[in-house]
């Protein structure tokens, strides 16, 4: 064969060369056989990452969890169970089926008293962070609510799966052991996840659709679908430009006994945007120079920032005054200016609800209409009212609104998200009202508990934070804290009762309510409820929700409020001023201020129950006294104990008394 000339002199043979081609051929159609559906890493559409291998074999939704790293946090301590670890870890989840999985939610169980400071491409649905996930949490997708099917996107990694970086603190593990969760699965509606594989410091799971479950009949929606939990706030953007857009901001009180008073909402902008105009609400600062010297102020510089609304990243907004109601510029809106108050629905529903506008201004490089992102990290509280713990954002389907010219036609948002937020159990010494018990049948009061509403703010060298309260004489409860030490040393002295050198911390509560069980017969009883309110600033339209067990079927009627039955299960009966009477006025000084105490805002009324068809009632035992018990919607803290008939019951000891004077009166008689 002949050979073949190159350029540098060296002659190849033809057999040579044709083994040459076949080799490159063959290399060529290795490298296009070898591509993947998901794109190789690092690749377009790939999302930086391959479908990991246990998913080979799943055809539901795959998740799994990665622990990453350890490293020990200060302090440094010698027990292990309270030494801190920074981690890090991993988690993802993959859409490997055939049905699209709208508004995904991976709970992952952690068990080491796991802190999470953050967590990319998803967002807890307890909480804001740092988030307390000691017994597990859920994350749901941010921003990708939705995983797409494999066959809609043509493999695009990117749309089937999230993948979600963990940065937290745990406790209590010594070295060398690797912290993993107990669990991770799916809790979306009608999945089932079996135990998740473990190994090493791995583990993952296949859930699959439950055949047997039937989706609940409703309309198919393109988002996720809308929850509701206590309170219910939309985000929706009414108009869009391509430099700023006008949101509303609707929120709604869903529960039976959750409230608002005075209600504060914070957020964050996590793009830069700033509050140019509000309507129908209010932000707590304005300050020009704010702006004038952050992104906002070099990028509009045309823009007379002296009017401008508010340009923190955290805005406090808050609800207007009526007065404000008519008011062209700032009011003119349905729901607004009732000074943040949202009464429960039962109560009233046209005040359950309240909203606000407001015009968006953003940054590049969102200077186009259709880039409109919600705020983050939600919350809103009120002055003496439940603790909400919000969500983050979830986007909807947008919103409808009736059309303004009155025609029957609807008008739908330009895009929507809701945030739903849940009342949370105070915890201990964090309530912010509480209750006293006392009853016929037993001289002494029970009090609020020591620190009932917290000792943060006192001297506890002056006062034991840790004893329980001193019983004391009813009448005590009529006056402040300050004021009851005297009458308590006199009832102890009076009763024979132990008196510590260190007295008791207060309760520090605004509002304390008294339960008192008033009668006990054969075939009913009665209590009476009076309301304290140690505040210098009144309610408006107040109310008491009493939870009561085994007795509440039995509640008949009230004699001075209005009464009403909370469904479903009836045990809890909710209580309200009557017209003209559902002002709840604040402490005011006494007649002589230098020496009389001051007097307590107070509401009183008597209620009654019947025991037909209640066998086995103990009014003594715990069965007349409340198991809950809520004063606009907080939930308030009750005693430890209740009075007991065997202790200090002054009826009970005068009537052995009695029998001892008359067996020696008969004994003297006989004598003489």
């Amino acid at each position: 064969m002949k050979a073949i000339e190159v350029k540098t002199g060296m002659k190849i043979p033809w057999d040579a060369r044709y083994s040459l081609s076949l080799l490159i051929l063959f290399s060529s159609i290795i490298l296009l056989c070898n591509g993947q559906d998901y794109g190789m890493p690092g690749e377009d559409g790939g999302g930086g990452a391959e479908p990991p291998p246990e998913m080979a074999h799943c055809n539901g939704i795959f998740m799994s969890y990665n622990f990453g790293s350890r490293e020990r946090e200060y302090p440094h301590v010698k027990n292990v169970t309270a030494q801190s670890w920074a981690f890090k870890a991993t988690a993802m989840i993959v859409n490997g089926g055939r049905e699209e999985l709208k508004g995904w939610q991976m709970f992952i169980g952690f068990r080491h008293k796991e802190l999470i400071v953050s967590a990319t491409g998803a967002a807890p649905m307890d909480g804001d962070y740092p988030l307390d996930a000691s017994n597990g949490t859920t994350f749901v997708g941010s921003p990708n609510t939705d995983l797409k099917t494999s066959i809609e996107t043509a493999g695009d990694f990117t749309q089937i799966s999230t993948n979600i970086e963990i940065t937290g603190t745990l406790f209590g593990v010594a070295k060398g052991v690797t912290p993993m969760p107990r669990t991770i699965k799916l809790t979306n509606d009608g999945w089932e996840c079996p135990a998740a594989k473990r190994k090493g410091g791995s583990m993952n799971v296949c859930c699959k659709r439950n055949p047997k479950f039937k989706n609940k009949i409703g309309l198919k929606t393109k988002f996720a679908p809308r929850r509701y939990g206590d309170l219910n706030i939309v985000y929706d953007v009414l108009q869009s430009f391509d430099s700023n857009y006008l949101a509303q901001v609707t929120i709604d009180n869903d529960s039976p006994l959750g409230r608002l008073d005075r209600w504060n909402l914070t957020w964050e902008w996590t793009r830069g945007e700033f509050i140019n105009t509000m309507r129908g609400a209010y932000t707590h600062k304005k300050d020009p120079s704010e702006c004038l010297y952050s992104k906002a102020g070099q990028y509009y510089k045309d823009l007379d920032f002296s009017q401008v609304m508010n340009c923190q990243k955290k805005p406090a907004i808050s609800d207007l005054p009526p007065e404000k109601k008519d008011d062209n510029v700032t009011g003119k809106l349905p729901f607004c200016c009732k000074n943040g108050t949202l009464l429960p629905p039962l109560m009233d529903p046209s005040k359950a609800r309240s909203m606000f506008q407001l015009q968006v201004f953003k940054l590049p490089p969102d200077q186009n209409r259709t880039a409109l992102y919600p705020p983050q990290h939600w919350k809103i509280d009120g002055v003496l009212n439940p603790q909400y713990k919000c969500g983050p954002p979830v986007r909807v389907d947008p919103s409808q609104f009736p059309d303004s010219s009155g025609l029957p036609a609807i008008t739908y948002a330009i895009v929507s998200w809701q945030v739903v937020c849940n009342i949370t159990k105070p915890k201990a010494q964090a309530a912010r009202c509480c209750v006293s018990f006392s009853a016929f049948y037993n001289n002494s009061a029970i009090p609020c508990n020591t620190c009932a509403c917290g000792c943060n703010d006192i001297d506890t060298d002056t006062c034991n934070a840790d004893r329980n309260p001193l019983l004391l004489p009813p009448d005590a409860l009529l006056v402040p804290f300050e004021n009851r030490t005297l009458k308590a040393r006199a009832w102890a002295k009076q009763n024979h009762m132990p008196m510590p050198k260190k007295l008791p911390c207060p309760d520090n509560c605004g509002v304390s309510i008294n339960w008192h069980v008033n009668t006990d017969y054969r075939n009913g009883w009665t209590a009476r409820l009076t309301v304290f309110n140690w505040r210098e600033f009144a309610f408006e339209d107040w109310f008491v929700a009493v939870e009561m067990g085994r007795s509440g079927p039995g509640y008949e009627n009230v004699y001075s409020f209005n009464g009403t039955r909370v469904p479903p299960n009836n045990r809890t009966v909710l209580f309200q001023g009557l017209p003209g009477m559902n002002y709840l006025v604040g402490q005011v000084n006494g007649t002589n201020p230098l020496r009389d105490p001051a007097v307590p805002g107070k509401q009183q009324s008597v209620i009654s129950f019947t025991k037909k068809n209640i066998n086995g009632l103990n009014i003594p035992q715990g069965d007349g006294f409340p198991t809950k018990l809520f004063f606009n919607g907080e939930e308030c803290a009750l005693p430890k104990h209740f009075p007991k008939k065997s202790s200090g019951h002054r009826r009970g000891i005068s009537v052995l008394m009695s029998l001892v004077f008359a067996t020696i009166a008969a004994f003297a008689l006989m004598m003489d």
